[in-house]
């Protein structure tokens, strides 16, 4: 089964500027690059569930003391992985490295080679595809050249790509974690031959799914990434440097890129953030979600193969990302559908709008399938 083709072209369309809206299949990830901004600056996530069972029991000295230091080592635990999810964040963007990594999702694995050099302030960067048919895609500042082969997905891509690290096309943004996942250190380990710490991103609830991380303990740079099911017991997508150099080692002249005969290339642009406006007229609404989960953006767009209106609400909680898509109901479109790539779940359900009239709801995000589910049967309209 696959996603009516109106969504498809208008999720190809988006360009996904200031959040981390990973929502899209691993072969549109591949192809469009939705790349996140710079990092912020992380709060501490609190423990509110240990926190009100310490002031509960305050009244056992024994109990309390134990709850009480339990609560200090948790604040003390998750500090330490904020800071090292800061550097994280600031490794991609600031530092220089040349590595060789694998992204494998819904069965699929890809390997690519990335190239991030910053001179005088400014992100130079070159992306290679290393199975399939050749492609390049190099970044000099705002500047994006793109070296396909005649045929590729990607030449029909055109306007302009989001701003931040290639590499961040294959992780997450975890520079605002919410109260509703867990954090933690999980000691050490060696991949790509380097020392690394693990982390843990847990979700709390069901509707969410968790991470794990490995973190260069030299630099900060993932070297790997997990993302795990609803019980964090086995990984839907899997991110990870087979081998990487970083800093001064990392050579320049790997930025210039190859050109075989034949080639096609096409000039691309950074998306400006500012282009990214909410248009507030968006009559469509989802009457429940998950706790946690706020309106990062609604916006009315156009299905470029029929310029029809496509509502689009986008919901976040800070690291999960949710997008509703709401549409008159093509000529020919299956209802009532689910598929899942990976994390990645879209579900389409059939609504009735303003006169009646039929419309196709279809829900896309990296979440469980129910709770997908759930968020598409409680889509409405409101005059």
């Amino acid at each position: 089964l696959t996603l009516n083709k109106t969504v498809l072209q208008q999720i190809k369309s988006m360009q996904i500027k200031s959040m981390q809206m990973k929502y899209i299949t691993s072969t549109l990830r591949l192809a469009l690059l939705a790349i996140t901004l710079g990092a912020t600056v992380f709060g501490a996530a609190s423990s509110f569930v240990a926190t009100a069972y310490a002031a509960e029991h305050a009244t056992n000295p024994a109990v309390g003391q134990s709850i009480a230091h339990s609560v200090a080592t948790e604040k003390a635990d998750s500090s330490e992985v904020d800071r090292w999810l800061g550097r994280m964040n600031d490794a991609f963007a600031e530092l220089d490295y040349d590595g060789v990594f694998s992204y494998w999702s819904g069965g699929n694995m890809s390997s690519l080679r990335v190239v991030h050099v910053t001179k005088d302030g400014v992100e130079h960067e070159r992306l290679v595809h290393l199975n399939g048919a050749p492609r390049e895609i190099v970044r000099e500042g705002e500047k994006v050249l793109c070296i396909l082969q005649p045929g590729d997905k990607l030449v029909a891509m055109g306007g302009s790509i989001p701003a931040g690290p290639f590499a961040r096309a294959f992780i997450r943004d975890f520079s605002d974690v919410s109260s509703h996942y867990d954090l933690s250190m999980r000691g050490s380990g060696r991949i790509a031959g380097r020392s690394a710490v693990r982390l843990s991103v847990k979700a709390r609830d069901e509707h969410r799914y968790g991470y794990r991380l490995w973190l260069d303990k030299e630099t900060g740079l993932l070297l790997k990434s997990e993302l795990m099911d609803e019980g964090h017991n086995t990984a839907l997508e899997v991110f990870q440097f087979s081998q990487v150099v970083i800093g001064s080692k990392v050579d320049h002249a790997a930025l210039e890129p190859e050109q075989p005969n034949g080639s096609v290339i096409d000039h691309l642009q950074v998306a400006d953030e500012s282009d990214s406006a909410s248009h507030p007229d968006v009559k469509w609404h989802a009457d429940w979600l998950p706790e946690g989960f706020e309106m990062a953006s609604s916006d009315m767009r156009h299905a470029p193969a029929t310029k029809q209106d496509v509502s689009t609400l986008m919901y976040s909680d800070g690291l999960a990302a949710i997008s509703v898509f709401v549409e008159d109901m093509p000529n020919a479109a299956a209802t009532n559908m689910m598929t899942r790539t990976g994390a990645t779940v879209s579900v389409t359900r059939l609504v009735h709008g303003p006169d009646k009239k039929r419309h196709l709801v279809t829900v896309i995000g990296e979440v469980p399938p129910k709770t997908a589910a759930a968020i598409a049967t409680k889509v409405s309209y409101s005059k």
